[in-house]
């Protein structure tokens, strides 16, 4: 969902001054791209529920205290508020494995699905790197960037809705390729 600057602004105040609706409008509205953010970086499903979580709770507290500088870019403020987070959590992720010893050998169950994972993101890379540089570009900026179509539109020269429209049809190649090239 793509709010407007209006949006954005009525949104902030509904939240900070504590109307629960607001902040459950405000998870169903970038709920879904702050999951995309934290599974494109950790590749890890259950990680990436807990960052949602973790960068919402974050968001709407920083909201209820007013510590939005711009209302009207409300979107912009999640998604830093989300690169910061997974950023940290790739960060301390990384740290701990340096630190901890080698573990016991993995069960071949995860080490199956480990494989399966990393051949779906080789898969999606491929699929992806094929595509026109505008629908990478649009791709990127929704999925790592967190922007909205209206915000991407003049960036890549195109009308919101063409945006939206490329973006739709690039998520659907990549889904129906994955689905043929990686059958259980």
């Amino acid at each position: 969902m793509d709010l407007s600057a209006d949006a954005s602004a009525a949104l902030f105040e509904r939240i900070r001054l504590g109307d629960a609706a607001a902040e459950e409008e405000l998870v169903v509205s970038f709920g879904g791209r702050v999951y995309a953010m934290a599974l494109v970086r950790t590749r890890d499903r259950e990680a990436s529920q807990d960052l949602v979580q973790d960068v919402l709770w974050a968001v709407v507290h920083a909201l209820r205290g007013g510590h939005l500088r711009a209302p009207e870019k409300l979107a912009a403020f999640v998604s830093g508020t989300a690169r910061n987070l997974i950023n940290n959590y790739c960060r301390t992720r990384t740290r701990a494995a340096r630190d901890m010893p080698p573990a016991p050998e993995a069960s071949t169950a995860d080490a199956d699905e480990a494989l399966d994972e990393r051949r779906r993101a080789d898969v999606v890379r491929s699929v992806v790197r094929g595509f026109e540089l505008i629908d990478r570009r649009i791709l990127t900026l929704t999925l790592v960037d967190g922007l909205s179509a209206v915000e991407i539109a003049p960036r890549v020269n195109l009308s919101p809705d063409a945006v939206r429209q490329r973006k739709s049809r690039a998520v659907k190649r990549v889904m129906a390729i994955l689905a043929e090239r990686c059958r259980p």
